[in-house]
């Protein structure tokens, strides 16, 4: 059987990001939402999952890169020396080089976390801006805190590819190699900013098994716009889902 989630990411980004995931909401298709904190739109971003929780699943978008402000306060190993994020290349080399504090990592993200259920939100999953999670040091910080917290399920990397990339598979092999033993789909696909096609794809590339496929709505830019229009203006991608006997689902169901 053929399942599919779509989760938004950046969720509470800025009004715009936060207007256009709400409308993917209402059309239907999107069943799944990852939430920033410390975002122009997150408490907008609250508001929504608070009053929509059970009919959508919501996590947390865990951010440590992009000149963003950490939640915990300046450490030494996250921040350059204005206290501020690096820039993501800059924090994934030092993320595969183990260059990075699991403690620092791990305090930033309890933060985080906390700040979502302060403001009442039901968090079911976890992944990040960046897809910085994936890299062996930050998930290892990340298990215990994902089992203090009771949560089960995180992104896995990417195995799932619209426009193939041996490249970043033999990467994303790697990493997979630390999450074992974390609960998590079967396959995970991202949207490339060249993959202008991906939904009249989609139906036809899906394996058996759960697939999470992430999408960053936005009417303003226009790779955000691609990602979203097919969500929107839902009828031809929910036809196309359920010719193909394929079910959405959400995290936690």
């Amino acid at each position: 059987m053929r399942e599919l989630i779509l989760n938004a990411d950046d969720f509470g980004w800025d009004a715009d990001t936060c207007d256009a995931t709400i409308a993917c909401f209402e059309a239907g298709l999107l069943t799944s939402a990852t939430i920033m904190t410390g975002r122009p739109a997150s408490q907008q971003a609250y508001d929504y999952a608070r009053r929509n929780r059970g009919r959508f699943s919501f996590g947390l978008h865990f951010n440590m890169v992009d000149g963003h402000l950490p939640h915990a306060g300046w450490t030494s190993s996250l921040c350059t020396p204005d206290g501020r994020f690096r820039a993501s290349h800059r924090q994934r080399v030092r993320a595969l080089a183990w260059m990075l504090s699991e403690d620092d990592i791990a305090r930033e993200f309890r933060v985080q976390l906390e700040e979502l259920r302060d403001h009442g939100v039901e968090v079911t999953h976890v992944d990040s801006h960046g897809h910085l999670h994936k890299f062996p040091i930050v998930i290892s910080a990340l298990r215990t805190e994902l089992e203090r917290a009771g949560l089960e399920w995180v992104r896995r990397p990417q195995n799932f590819y619209f426009t193939a990339n041996p490249r970043q598979a033999v990467m994303n092999n790697y990493c997979q190699r630390y999450f074992n033993g974390l609960r998590h789909t079967h396959y995970y696909g991202a949207i490339n900013h060249d993959n202008t096609d991906w939904a009249a794809r989609l139906p036809e590339l899906l394996r058996d098994g759960l697939t999470e496929i992430s999408v960053h709505p936005g009417f303003a830019e226009p790779w955000r716009r691609c990602e979203t229009e097919p969500l929107v203006s839902a009828t031809e991608l929910r036809t196309a889902l359920q010719r193909a006997g394929i079910a959405l689902r959400r995290y936690g169901q």
